[in-house]
């Protein structure tokens, strides 16, 4: 298996210059005599200061212009930096401050709501599967927007922010520099945010046999380096989850060419090893056959040992074991489980980092609803009612003590009335303990709009979700789709 790499330090106008280049233009009294040897700067006598290259930008007067700089060389507009924080100001006294991009705490907050954060990034559209480091320093996200770098012309791109500086880096880059031809969408985040994994369709990722079939890569976030994890292209979708310490990718493809030997026409569930460049296919027999049936990739555990996927009977005997439902993939014991039968293998479920606890969706007379087994002690119990309505996109906490999951039922919270109009966050911890709405604004009530997306961030410090909701933090007035995230409560 080779490895197929490009690395990438593509900074675009997203980068942002030196206060000294802002804070200075070319003075009449520099003199460029020397400029060659000082890297461009010049000398000015009369003030005795140095003067910044005739080709940087100016952005003394950007306040005036929008945030345009002008570049006294070129005599041309420069774009608009990215923002940088500026002090934590906290208007409306709920212990959450703004710094110019985020919030930021100014004294620890006390109610339940305000534990809410508004974390949307720069920039007027989604960050959609944003993510962030256990230390708060960096996020990594896929950005929708056409106006983090310049001659983006739209579509779904990955990018990496400095939260200290507020410094937008993009990651998903074609060969040369270009953009990259198609859209990159974010699969997952290493514990320390050093690797990112995406699916992408691209074709000018450099060095590469991509051909335009969606499949996975993974990213270096620090050096932008893309290393492709399939050898040769797929001939079919391919999706994917990681390890979390980056060891491991699972993904599920209905392609025929990734290993040698694969007749069954259904889609499979294989296991990656990024050191060695070896896959194995997991959803096989004990026998070593291969299932009739389609087998989706869910989840994977935080150090690879342990695969879960869903796998769908087409009724052909395949062995007791092979009905619909979910399986768990021993990576140790190269054995295959089932750990719960189902109604049919489309639903979302989630592991455990250590692979002892499974939450997971299933179809209910009136719905979904979610539920939750140990693996270990054989307990299992109901995450939400079973009432009428949909519970879906359950994801556990590391530690498998906390879900996540978004609900349109009504009663889940005991202290708070919801309308049951639209999915709402919710936080159930486990086993049988408090459910809390936590799409839930500073005077109490649920969320005005759309709520997606919940999971886990930041080794489990935070979950996040997103929403349109306008209701839900006193910096967020408009109806775009927002980034969220909600400090866990502490033990």
């Amino acid at each position: 298996m080779r490895h197929h790499a490009v690395t990438v330090s593509v900074f675009h106008s997203a980068v942002v210059l030196s206060m000294t280049l802002m804070s200075h233009a070319a003075s009449a009294a520099c003199s460029y005599a020397d400029a060659a040897i000082y890297n461009g700067w010049g000398w000015d006598a009369v003030a005795g200061v140095s003067c910044p290259p005739q080709d940087a930008c100016d952005y003394t007067d950007a306040d005036s212009y929008g945030g345009w700089g002008w570049n006294p060389g070129t005599q041309t507009s420069c774009p608009p930096l990215m923002p940088t924080a500026g002090a934590c100001v906290d208007e409306d006294g709920d212990g959450w401050g703004w710094d110019g991009i985020r919030s930021c705490l100014i004294d620890e907050p006390t109610p339940a709501t305000d534990r809410l954060i508004f974390a949307d990034v720069p920039g007027s559209a989604t960050a959609y599967e944003y993510s962030l480091t256990p230390d708060g320093a960096t996020s990594v996200f896929q950005y929708w927007g056409d106006d983090l770098y310049s001659g983006d012309n739209g579509g779904a791109d990955l990018f990496v922010m400095d939260n200290n500086s507020g410094t937008v880096k993009l990651l998903s880059v074609g060969e040369n520099g270009a953009k990259a031809n198609n859209d990159s969408y974010l699969r997952g985040v290493t514990g320390d945010g050093r690797t990112a994994l995406i699916v992408s369709r691209v074709t000018n990722f450099a060095n590469t046999t991509a051909n335009g079939v969606q499949q996975p890569y993974l990213v270096d976030v620090a050096t932008g380096t893309i290393t492709q994890v399939l050898d040769s292209s797929p001939w079919s979708y391919v999706n994917a989850v990681l390890s979390a310490d980056g060891k491991y990718v699972a993904f599920g493809t209905p392609a025929a060419n990734i290993v040698a030997g694969d007749r069954n026409d259904a889609s499979d569930v294989f296991l990656y090893e990024v050191d060695s460049g070896s896959i194995t296919r997991v959803s096989l027999t004990a026998a070593g056959d291969e299932l009739a049936g389609d087998a989706r990739i869910r989840d994977i555990s935080a150090d690879g040992r342990y695969v879960l996927f869903l796998y769908e009977s087409d009724g052909r005997s395949t062995g007791t074991q092979w009905l619909t439902g979910i399986y768990v993939y021993d990576r140790i014991e190269n054995t295959n489980t089932a750990v719960r039968y189902v109604s049919d293998g489309y639903y979302a479920a989630s592991i455990s980092d250590d692979g002892s606890v499974i939450a997971y969706q299933y179809r209910h007379s009136d719905g979904t609803a979610l539920a939750w087994l140990n693996r270990e002690t054989g307990d299992v119990g109901a995450i939400d009612t079973t009432g009428e309505g949909y519970s879906s996109a359950p994801d556990l906490s590391p530690d498998g003590k906390y879900v996540v999951y978004s609900s349109s039922k009504t009663g889940l919270d005991d202290d708070v009335d919801v309308s049951g109009q639209r999915h709402q966050a919710y936080l159930a911890e486990l086993p049988a303990g408090k459910t809390r709405l936590i799409s839930r604004s500073v005077d109490g009530s649920e969320a005005n709009g759309f709520v997606g997306s919940p999971e886990f961030v930041a080794g489990g410090k935070y979950v996040r979700f997103v929403s349109n909701a306008s209701n839900l933090h006193s910096q967020d007035t408009d109806t775009n789709t927002d980034v969220f995230l909600y400090r866990m409560p502490d033990e």
